[in-house]
């Protein structure tokens, strides 16, 4: 009897560990960007777009853009066509240093936020 109750223990551990493990999974992370997180482009993009995860709380989510400077020169909101989408519009950057930073709520919730930079090069 004790030995059936030790394996009930162990299996009872297994499965809160592996459920444990998919849940931690759910928040809404960058998946990647455009252009590519830590990348030197040769001309300005039309527009800085990030892949999530997970679907995003588009009144809850928001991105900036910032210059090397700190200045703001864009914001981004949710993709309405996809919500796993965040897109800031740009307006012709000049060669530099840029840096994205965004903050999201996952529909699931969950917050979670980051930042990555780029460069134009020509």
């Amino acid at each position: 009897m004790q030995h059936i109750r030790q394996m009930i223990r162990s299996t009872a551990i297994v499965v809160a560990l592996a459920f444990g493990g998919a849940t931690a999974h759910a928040h809404a992370f960058l998946d990647h960007a455009s252009p590519l997180v830590g990348s030197t482009v040769k001309s300005s993009p039309n527009e800085v777009r990030m892949w999530f995860t997970q679907a995003l709380e588009p009144r809850f989510s928001g991105a900036q853009l910032r210059s090397s400077t700190g200045a703001v020169l864009g914001n981004g909101t949710v993709d309405t066509a996809d919500p796993k989408q965040m897109v800031i519009p740009t307006h012709g950057l000049a060669p530099g240093r840029y840096k994205v930073t965004w903050k999201v709520l996952s529909v699931d919730t969950h917050r979670t936020e980051g930042s990555f930079s780029f460069e134009v090069k020509p």
